[in-house]
This record gives C-alpha cells, structure tokens and sequence, in this order.
C-alpha cells in the first residue's frame, strides 16, 4: 500500500488555497493593527508608547510565526494514493490556512493598551477595529465557499 503513494505534481498555490478575498483581509488586518498601534507612539504619554513599541514588536512577530506556518503549508508536497485522498488533502489545507489567518494575534494584542493606559480616543479606536474585524470575519465566512467547493475547482483546474 504504501509504495502507491506519491507525491503529486499539483501545488496548490496561495490563491487556490487560501484565497484573494482572505489574502486581502488579512494584509488589512495586519495594516490596521499597525496603523493602531503605531498611532500609539504619537500619545506624550511614555509608558503608552513604550508599550506602544511592545505592541509593535508582538505584531510583527506574531504575523511572521504565521506567514512562516503559511510558507509551510502551501509548499509541503501534496502526497496521496488516489482521488479522494488528494481531494481530502487539499480540503485539509484550504481550512488551515483559513485558521492560520484568522487575526487572532492582531485582534487581541491592541486590547493591552485599553486597560488604563490608553487615551479615550485610542480606545475607541481599538473597539471599532475589532469590531469592524469581526463583522468583516462574519461577512467573509458567510460569502465565500467552504472547503469542498474550493478543492474540486482546485482539481479541476489540475
């Protein structure tokens, strides 16, 4: 059994797997989280911007360790002994890359500085971003196809 598995010559690229609708809510995720972030270090308030630049630094390695996870999962080798595993597979990978971009780290990271350091504006500034990232989630989830769908066009286009 084993010697009829194979790796397959099909690679499903970031926009078959993951995407252009996710692709670009997660670079306005991370883009918004920055711009919030950043916006921190204009505050005369020292201890805001020393975590201000705590902030910073959480994002961007947070957003590395998941384009790393990202990098791996489009580019480890598609094995399977027939159809329905390379079909299961490629199903496999389209849900996990819709999990790793989900903005978890981005969304939570800017809520340290809502606990009385923060200025009011800055605040409110948090909340409307998580809030219209978690509307945008809801709407991205509701309108584009679940993995199945997306893994037969994928093979059809193989």
């Amino acid at each position: 059994m084993l010697s009829r598995r194979a790796a397959h010559l099909i690679q499903p690229g970031w926009q078959a797997v993951l995407g252009r609708p996710y692709a670009v809510f997660v670079a306005a995720t991370f883009a918004g989280a920055m711009v919030l972030a950043g916006s921190a270090l204009a505050v005369p308030d020292p201890t805001v911007r020393q975590l201000a630049v705590v902030l910073l630094i959480g994002l961007l390695g947070g957003t590395a360790i998941s384009a790393m996870q990202l990098r791996h999962l489009l580019r480890r080798p598609v094995v399977a002994e027939d159809e329905e595993s390379l079909t299961a597979d490629v199903i496999m990978r389209v849900e996990d890359a819709r999990e790793l971009t989900t903005p978890s780290v981005q969304w939570t990271l800017p809520m340290v500085l809502l606990f009385g350091t923060a200025p009011g504006w800055w605040s409110a500034a948090a909340v409307a971003y998580l809030l219209l990232g978690v509307g945008a989630t809801i709407a991205l989830q509701a309108r584009t196809p679940s993995s199945a769908p997306v893994a037969r066009r994928v093979m059809r286009v193989r």
